[in-house]
C-alpha cells in the first residue's frame, strides 16, 4: 500500500507541476529597457572627444594635402622625363652622370624596350641608373 500511495502522490504532484507550467512562459517577451538608461547611453559628446575628432580630420587633411603633392609631383616628373631612345646627346647630358661617352653609349645601342635595358646593355652602370631611373623614359620609336 505505501508504494500505491506513493505513486498516487508522484503523479498528483506532477499533473500540478504540468498544469502549472505553459510554453507561454519560455516565449514571453524580455522586458524592454527604461528609457531614462537609453538617454544616458547617448549622451552629447564631451569637448575632449570633439578635440580628438577636430584633431584625427586635420590629420587626414594633411595626408590628402601630401598625396596630391606627391601625385602631382610624380606627374610632373614624368612629363620631364627624358626618352631614351629619341634623345639627343646634348639633351642626355643634362642628366646628373652622364658624360659625353656615357651619352654616345646610350645613343649607340638604342632601340630600348623598357628603362632597365640601360644597364643589361651596358650602357650606364647599375648605381647610375638607379639615380636616374625616374628622369627617364622608354617611348615606343
Amino acid at each position: 500500500m505505501n508504494q500505491a500511495v506513493l505513486r498516487g502522490l508522484s503523479t498528483a504532484l506532477l499533473s500540478l507541476a504540468c498544469a502549472a507550467w505553459s510554453p507561454a512562459q519560455e516565449e514571453a517577451p524580455q522586458p524592454k529597457q527604461a528609457p531614462a538608461k537609453v538617454a544616458r547611453e547617448a549622451k552629447p559628446k564631451t569637448s575632449q572627444d570633439a578635440q580628438t575628432k577636430a584633431a584625427q580630420d586635420a590629420k587626414t587633411r594633411a595626408w590628402e594635402k601630401k598625396a596630391k603633392a606627391r601625385a602631382k609631383a610624380t606627374a610632373e616628373a614624368r612629363a620631364r622625363a627624358i626618352d631614351v631612345n629619341h634623345a639627343s646627346q646634348a639633351e642626355l647630358k643634362k642628366l646628373p652622370g652622364i658624360t659625353d661617352a656615357l651619352a654616345a653609349a646610350i645613343i649607340a645601342k638604342r632601340p630600348y624596350q623598357v628603362k632597365a635595358e640601360l644597364v643589361t646593355k651596358n650602357a650606364i652602370p647599375k648605381d647610375l641608373y638607379l639615380a636616374l631611373r625616374k628622369q627617364v623614359k622608354v617611348a615606343a620609336k
